[in-house]
């Protein structure tokens, strides 16, 4: 069986629907589960994932008696397929928040003790000026140098005490908001 070229199997034969399938069989461990969940029947599934296994000229599960669960290629897929995904998902909210920038959602995380005082002040304004933002608050014991709930897209936002000056990096941007001379003179 001939591999058909990456590009040819993204713009001609690899549905997002068949990402969708391949994924909820991942979640699930079985097709017949996986077709319930999707409101499809058993062999519709089972056709997307032949299909799917034939594109990729490699098999993407390993079937037991108890369900799939998928090989390295699966995994492969699964984890590149996520990605793409949610880079989707983030150019959908980027343009929800171009056409109407005073709505939208903000997850910020942060130490528990950031979010007394000044900063309760900062989010009643923000909220009144913009009603049609939902902040989500996460506690942030301690983010990290290099802030992988920021890298993850599990946050927008971090806000924590720094010790040490950052460097901005390719990828992030930071803003120092308020500079404690007693820490500097340590």
């Amino acid at each position: 069986m001939s591999k058909i070229p990456p590009e040819d199997r993204i713009g001609h034969r690899l549905k997002f629907r068949d990402l969708q399938v391949f994924f909820a069989v991942v979640q699930h461990g079985s097709m017949a589960k996986a077709a319930a969940q999707l409101g499809l029947t058993q062999p519709a599934v089972s056709d997307i994932v032949a299909g799917l296994e034939q594109m990729f000229a490699v098999r993407l599960f390993n079937r037991n008696p108890r369900g799939v669960e998928p090989t390295v290629y699966g995994r492969a897929l699964l984890r590149r397929g996520r990605a793409a995904f949610d880079e989707l998902r983030q150019g959908i909210k980027d343009i929800d928040f171009l056409s109407d920038p005073n709505a939208g959602e903000l997850k910020i995380g942060c130490p528990a003790s950031v979010l007394g005082g000044t900063l309760a002040l900062a989010i009643e304004h923000f909220s009144r000026r913009y009603p049609r933002v939902v902040l989500h608050f996460d506690e942030v014991t301690s983010p990290g140098s290099d802030f992988p709930t920021l890298r993850e897209r599990k946050h927008d936002l971090i806000l924590a005490r720094i010790s040490r000056p950052l460097v901005e990096e390719e990828d992030l941007d930071v803003e120092v908001l308020v500079q404690d001379p007693a820490a500097d003179r340590r």
